[in-house]
């Protein structure tokens, strides 16, 4: 069943998406506020669900690239219409839905932009469950949905990457022309039908980011907002959330590396967790949680959460002396899958370690 997607909503989407990004996907705030200032108390968006796309067209958007950047040059919205006007040109197909590659984080809001402007509805659902940080990882891609045409728009320039086979190939040309025009760009790509796109998709997810972000933004007690937050999770294609430790922030590490954001951080346990000390590893996203060994790993979702009102954090923001409460959420089957954490498992993230379940969980590696 359709529903509709009002100015009211943006930030309670902005605040679910952020939380799902696992501490990268770009802060939300900026494009909440462009979302906010391009609608009208009037306007309204409907989102499609996984029954009502059938023979509908559908094409993946967002942007990529350095997301400090997007927030110093702010866009005008016209960028995402542009690559979609491109593509149909060129393509002489004619859109019938957009649909976000990835629910964490900014990308999860950028096809609202460009559907308010175009009136057109959005889906349902995404390409990653959270944020990643290729093109390449997203159950599109494992489901052989072409990621050609890949248009993409920056302010002033425009491309299409067309012919090529090679996906690596593909992002390295994407990246060259975004690191020349201004160091993001917005994109189109993974066109498909409603038939291969619902098999295809994390469903649900939009959806999910609503409810997520309607039940931490609650004027209520902490206590309140976590069992909120557990009957959202409870009613999803996630798993159960497991509360790791509650405590304060003691150490950050961060530093650039070949243009990703690396590092660690160190929590020290309070009350029940008193004795408790983990680590947490960051590549552009959380990706790792380590007490003696691995607890918890991509694609699992990593929650850092302020300890007093469960807002997150991202790993560019995060500091020593932060009280903060770590969630592990099992993420949903389809990418823990044996061919889905070849793109996305740990050692994706240079990890050396294989992908193990959260306690309780299902191993979709090995069927056990």
């Amino acid at each position: 069943m359709s529903w509709q997607i009002k100015k009211q909503d943006i930030p309670l989407l902005a605040m679910g998406a952020k939380i799902l990004s696992c501490g990268g996907g770009g802060d939300t705030k900026t494009i909440q506020s462009l979302l906010m200032s391009i609608m009208t108390n009037e306007d309204s968006i409907t989102v499609k669900s996984i029954t009502d796309i059938e023979d509908d067209w559908i094409v993946g958007v967002g942007i990529m690239g350095s997301t400090i950047l997007y927030d110093e040059n702010i866009p005008s919205g016209q960028e995402g219409v542009r690559v979609l006007d491109v593509y149909e040109s060129t393509s002489q197909t004619k859109v019938d839905a957009l649909i976000p590659v990835e629910i964490g984080g900014v990308n999860a809001l950028t096809p609202l932009v460009t559907a308010v402007m175009k009136k057109l509805p959005v889906v349902d659902g995404d390409g990653m469950g959270r944020a990643f940080p290729e093109i390449s990882m997203t159950t599109f891609h494992l489901s052989d949905i072409p990621l050609l045409p890949f248009v993409l728009q920056t302010h002033d320039e425009s491309t299409i990457i067309d012919g090529l086979e090679d996906i690596d190939n593909i992002a390295e040309l994407a990246k060259d022309f975004m690191v020349r025009n201004g160091g993001y760009a917005h994109f189109l790509c993974y066109a498909a039908n409603g038939r291969k796109m619902k098999t295809s998709m994390v469903p649900g997810s939009l959806n999910l980011i609503h409810r997520l972000g309607t039940a931490i933004k609650k004027d209520t007690q902490i206590s309140r907002k976590i069992e909120e937050m557990y009957r959202v999770f409870e009613n999803s294609i996630y798993g159960k959330p497991l509360e790791i430790i509650s405590g304060v922030v003691s150490e950050v590490n961060r530093w650039f590396e070949k243009g990703s954001l690396i590092g660690r951080l160190v929590i020290e346990g309070r009350s029940v967790f008193s004795n408790k000390r983990i680590e947490i590893e960051f590549k552009n996203e959380f990706i790792s949680i380590k007490e003696d060994q691995y607890i918890c790993t991509t694609p699992d979702l990593i929650l850092v959460l302020n300890e007093e009102n469960l807002f997150p954090y991202n790993v560019s923001e995060i500091q020593a002396g932060h009280s903060v409460i770590i969630f592990a959420l099992p993420a949903p089957s389809i990418l823990r899958t044996k061919e889905m954490l070849e793109l996305v498992g740990p050692e994706n993230f240079d990890l050396t370690i294989s992908y193990k379940p959260l306690p309780g969980e299902l191993d979709h590696e090995t069927g056990n």
